[in-house]
Order: C-alpha cells, then sequence, then structure tokens
C-alpha cells in the first residue's frame, strides 16, 4: 500500500527537483494520475509561498519507469497573483509527461456555488469493495490489483465479475478514501488526491455502459483539472464521473469530486485513445 504525501514527495539535489515514482501506484507502469500529481507537487516546489494550483493540463507522452525521475519545472509567466509554469518529468534524458500549471494567490473576487451534489447515500451508510468480496466469494475472494489497495470504495451498487452485464449508462457514483493520507495545509499534495482520481475513473466509467466485455484498452492521452476548494481534512471523495462520447477512436469522460459535507473540489476530464488489445 502506499502513501500518497511520500510516494508524490519532491527533494532538491542541488538545482534539480527529484522525485522517486513508487511500485505502488502501477497501471501499465505508472499510474497517469499518480505522475500528474508528481508533477503538480514540482510546481508547487517552484511556485511562490501563498499559491495554490488553479488548473492542471497534462499531456501523456510515453510511459515513465518506477524509481528517481527528474522534475524540470520552468515559470512562463510570474504575474503580480497568478504564476504559469511547465513541468517535464523525465528519465534517462526521455520526456515522458508533460504539463502546464496556473498558481494563483488571489482570495478576494467574487463567490458562487450553483453546483449541486448528487443525492447519493453517504459512505458511512455502503460497504466497501472489499467486504462485498468477502461476503460473497469468503476465503477465494480475489485479491486486488496492487494499485486498489491504495484506496478504501464504496460503490452504491455491487455485483460479482461473474455475473452477467446490464445494460447500464456510462456514469459513476462511488466514494473513494486514500488509506494512509495524512491531512496537510500543503494544496498541492491535498489536491493530488483530485487528480489521482478524476485521471484514473474515466476508464471504469466508460467500461460500465458497454453491453460485452471490451477487447481494446484506452490509455489516457491528456488530462485537465481545475481546482475549486482542498479536501482539507475530508476523508471520503465521492466521484461523480460521466464518460459520455466515443468516436473516431476517441473516448471522453469528465467528472466533479465532492467531500461528503456537499464541498466541491474539483472537476476534470480527459481524452483516451481506443487501442485494440495485441
Amino acid at each position: 500500500m502506499g502513501q500518497l504525501h511520500v510516494d508524490t514527495a519532491i527533494r532538491r539535489e542541488g538545482e534539480r527537483l527529484v522525485a522517486d515514482l513508487s511500485r505502488d501506484w502501477e497501471i501499465w507502469g505508472p499510474n497517469g494520475g499518480y505522475v500528474s500529481a508528481v508533477a503538480l507537487r514540482a510546481a508547487g516546489a517552484a511556485a511562490p509561498a501563498g499559491h495554490r494550483p488553479a488548473t492542471l493540463t497534462v499531456q501523456y507522452v510515453g510511459v515513465g519507469g518506477f524509481g528517481e525521475t527528474e522534475c524540470r519545472v520552468r515559470p512562463v509567466k510570474q504575474g503580480r497573483s497568478a504564476w504559469l509554469l511547465t513541468v517535464e518529468l523525465v528519465q534517462a534524458d526521455k520526456v515522458f509527461l508533460q504539463a502546464q500549471v496556473w498558481t494563483v494567490a488571489r482570495e478576494d473576487g467574487p463567490r458562487v456555488s450553483e453546483a449541486a451534489m448528487p443525492h447519493v447515500p453517504p459512505p458511512a451508510t455502503l460497504k466497501t469493495y472489499e467486504a462485498h468480496a468477502r461476503e460473497h466469494y469468503g476465503d477465494k475472494a480475489p485479491p486486488p490489483h496492487v494499485f486498489w489497495t491504495n484506496f478504501d470504495g464504496k460503490p452504491l451498487a455491487w455485483r460479482p465479475m461473474e455475473a452477467p452485464r446490464e445494460p447500464a449508462p456510462a456514469v459513476l457514483h462511488e466514494w473513494f478514501r486514500f488509506r494512509g493520507f495524512e491531512a496537510t495545509t500543503d494544496p498541492f499534495c491535498d489536491f493530488g488526491r483530485a487528480v489521482i482520481l478524476l485521471d484514473t475513473l474515466i476508464w471504469p466509467t466508460h467500461h460500465r455502459g458497454l453491453p460485452t466485455e471490451p477487447d481494446y484498452i484506452a490509455p489516457s492521452l491528456d488530462l485537465t483539472v481545475w481546482f475549486h476548494e482542498p479536501p482539507g481534512p475530508a476523508e471520503w471523495l465521492l466521484v461523480d464521473g460521466v464518460a459520455d462520447v466515443a468516436r473516431a477512436g476517441l473516448i471522453h469522460g469528465h467528472s466533479r469530486l465532492w467531500t461528503e459535507d456537499g464541498r466541491l473540489v474539483a472537476t476534470g476530464g480527459s481524452n483516451l485513445l481506443h487501442t485494440p488489445r495485441r
């Protein structure tokens, strides 16, 4: 099991910013949302004190490996209250992720809160995936992939893997909690939770809307996240997602992320590339 605040940490080695990518976040290599959270923290290490992230835009230009990763951060706009930084994650002189991060220091301005959280049962009334599997399979419950051991997930409904698929919309409402995450006042670290969930769950959202098991995969091309309010002490986060467009080789999805008390944390979306299985 990984710890997000530890596994996205940035350290300085002279003029270099360095991260160590942990194998605990593996899906087809280091998970895209995870490496994007590392890029966000690298931007935070270079941003002025008192800034917080406003927007993260990521292009996945390759697949990284586990271990030491150089984070090359360059400010391209340095305003009085807003900075734009570019971030490249590099291994063996090869860039595998590039990102742009806007950071801001403003606290004034309009306050509007018309977005409505979906009406769903609170997490305390739901069972985790692990509990459902134990009840159904007993000692023969299949172990989760290592990536999913970083979370507790609580679906609104659960079905065994062997159960026949039923037609369903490509919509996801599920609660997630990061295991071992320590509350922090660093918004670049705290918002990492949003980045991982908004990136990772587009594919499962698309997957659940399919009438049969897909014969393809769909790696992410990009990710954009707009940050609204850090989760802070909130443990459980609700993913309110939809993957409602797929055509011409692209699958698109977008989601909102909510705290249990109804605060909108972030909004994000991405395009996935349809790729036949080899």
